[in-house]
């Protein structure tokens, strides 16, 4: 197996970067030759958006321009260049999360997919975890030093809404209110069963 694109997607904090972490270092312990990444990045662009979260958020437009910068360059200088070498890459958020928060901010989805139709990779598989927004708001204030402004219940529902949302036949959608252990254990059986 190689030469595939994983994508992780869903609200902050219902457990899918520690997800995606743990299935690439599964994929390398098993012998595949897999990368983890993630977004935004800690590029100019991504470092831009992350200094704006707690320092003072963007115009939903600004911020999602900086985001598909930040985006086209990962998949230029990154992602594309793993993916020749036959790796496995495992992306942590992608255009999903751009269609989800910024489509929750009252910008088109439709306009948001569209400025990606030029560099986008098209994902082998896509996992959106499903969660209960109060459960992931206790784990943000758990684990994170500070919270920026809008991660709250009533903007947090409606990224939600737009993440279930994504249907089709590369989606998998994942009860992020399960254990770590049979989240990843669903993941490696799904992952095994479809790629």
């Amino acid at each position: 197996m190689k030469n595939k694109l994983i994508v992780f997607e869903g609200i902050d904090g219902s457990g899918k970067s520690t997800q995606a972490k743990m299935l690439a270092d599964k994929l390398i312990t098993l012998g595949y030759d897999a990368v983890y990444t993630f977004e935004p990045t800690n590029k100019n662009y991504g470092k831009q958006l992350r200094d704006s979260f707690f320092s003072g958020r963007l115009s939903p437009h600004e911020e999602l321009s900086l985001f598909v910068k930040d985006r086209k360059e990962h998949i230029e200088q990154e992602i594309t260049p793993w993916l020749k070498n036959n790796k496995i890459v495992v992306v942590d958020r992608y255009m999903y999360s751009s269609i989800a928060y910024q489509g929750a901010l009252g910008i088109d989805t439709n306009y948001i997919k569209n400025l990606h139709n030029d560099f986008i990779l098209k994902p082998n598989l896509i996992f959106i975890f499903t969660s209960d927004v109060d459960d992931c708001l206790s784990r943000i204030k758990q684990n994170r030093k500070a919270t920026d402004q809008f991660e709250n219940a009533y903007y947090l529902t409606k990224v939600e809404e737009i993440f279930r949302s994504f249907q089709g036949n590369s989606f998998k959608h994942i009860n992020s209110s399960e254990s770590i252990e049979n989240i990843h254990a669903e993941i490696l059986d799904y992952f095994n069963k479809t790629l």
